[in-house]
């Protein structure tokens, strides 16, 4: 639930001060996760847009 928080606050659809509280509560576990989840995207998009060239 976080992440979308923080997602939509990147986004500007949250308010400031919202976006502050919620990066409060961050902590590194929260980090580590958002990374491995972004590469993760990140790996899979790559390898569904070389499949489909190929």
């Amino acid at each position: 639930m976080w992440l979308l928080r923080i997602i939509s606050s990147f986004l500007g659809i949250r308010k400031k001060e919202q976006l502050s509280k919620d990066l409060k509560n961050i902590t590194l576990l929260k980090v580590i996760f958002l990374f491995i989840t972004l590469n993760i995207i990140f790996i899979v998009l790559i390898l569904i847009i070389t499949i489909s060239i190929i």
